[in-house]
């Protein structure tokens, strides 16, 4: 350790969503892949957040003006290559997939879908493109960080799934967090859905803004898909989340030990640090990591500190200590955790 509907019916309950941008005018005619979908997908991608919105464009079919019905979304998947890749898997590789398109070659999208997933090159310049000529994107679970890292979420709402919400916060700080609702619309064109099934919900109002909330609804129902938050945007219930706490600490000189709190809300850990001898306590902390590379910055008044060590079992991290310009060794233990 992942927003849209008919303006006319839901405007009253959805004050802050409005419609996706150049929705077809009613005299378009409705034809076979008339709204381009490009599904990126990069190394460990998260299987519901992009086959949840797949699903629910998959699974809309629409009458034309003659009574036909039609497959008006045209779905395929663009990645930055064409080599296969794998999906999330639980601990291990999961589903082989061999993306479509490159952002070289995929076909101009009218809306884009980004889950949770590593991302790779090319990305943010694509999406900044994509952006730029005013197609929509529409982000699930922490597919919204590769939006804010685009820059598309500067200064507007977003949200995440709720066990990043931490981390979202302190990596864009410019970006106003939104927390209990399916879906937030950040701009005309650019839309961030919770966790996983939250997408399923986005894309189904993606459905009503574009072809009205029965056809949403008909939608849903074929999926067998019960929830209604695409057409309220609020959750049942707030989701708990779990608390875990941490407390590692070693001497650096005969009369100076220092501990490190680690409280870590969902996915998100906040760290502190005391050193008793210096009168410190609950000093911020900031932690980098990287192959069992850990580089630690504690922010004390007038004396900043770093530490940087690795992990020699899963208990114990050696290193160094520095403070003032003088260079001491520090292991670190795990005292407790709960």
């Amino acid at each position: 350790m992942k927003s849209i509907v008919l303006a006319a019916m839901l405007a009253t309950l959805l004050p802050s969503v409005c419609l996706s941008a150049d929705p077809p005018a009613a005299s378009t005619e409705i034809r076979d892949g008339m709204i381009k979908v490009a599904v990126v997908l990069s190394e460990g991608a998260t299987v519901i957040d992009f086959a949840g919105p797949w699903e629910v464009f998959q699974d809309a079919i629409v009458e034309d003006g003659h009574g036909n019905s039609v497959s008006p979304f045209d779905l395929y998947t663009v990645a930055p290559g064409k080599a296969p890749l794998h999906t999330s898997g639980s601990g291990r590789h999961g589903i082989l997939v061999t993306p479509e398109y490159t952002f070289d070659d995929a076909p101009t999208p009218d809306i884009v879908v980004v889950g949770a997933q590593a991302g790779g090159p090319g990305l943010s310049e694509w999406l900044q493109k994509v952006h730029a000529e005013r197609k929509m994107i529409m982000s699930v679970c922490t597919g919204a960080f590769k939006l804010a890292k685009a820059g598309l979420l500067d200064g507007k709402e977003a949200t995440t799934h709720h066990w990043f919400f931490g981390n979202f916060a302190r990596d864009f700080p410019d970006v106003k967090l939104v927390k209990q609702v399916r879906y937030v619309q950040a701009d005309p064109i650019t839309f961030s859905a919770g966790g996983l099934t939250s997408g399923v919900d986005l894309a189904l109002h993606v459905v009503a803004d574009r072809f009205g909330v029965a056809q949403a609804q008909k939608t849903a129902d074929y999926m067998e898909y019960e929830g209604t938050g695409w057409k309220s945007n609020r959750l049942a219930a707030e989701f708990p989340t779990p608390v875990t706490r941490e407390e590692w600490s070693g001497q650096f000189a005969p009369e100076s030990a220092l501990t490190l709190h680690v409280v870590t809300l969902g996915a998100s850990p906040t760290l502190t640090a005391d050193i008793p001898a210096q009168h410190v306590t609950g000093a911020p902390v900031t932690l980098k990591s990287a192959g069992g590379n850990f580089s630690v910055s504690l922010a004390i008044a007038g004396h900043p500190a770093t530490f940087e060590g690795k992990a020699t079992d899963s208990n114990t991290i050696a290193g160094t200590f520095t403070q003032d310009a003088r260079a001491r060794p520090l292991t670190l233990k795990k005292q407790s955790a709960n």
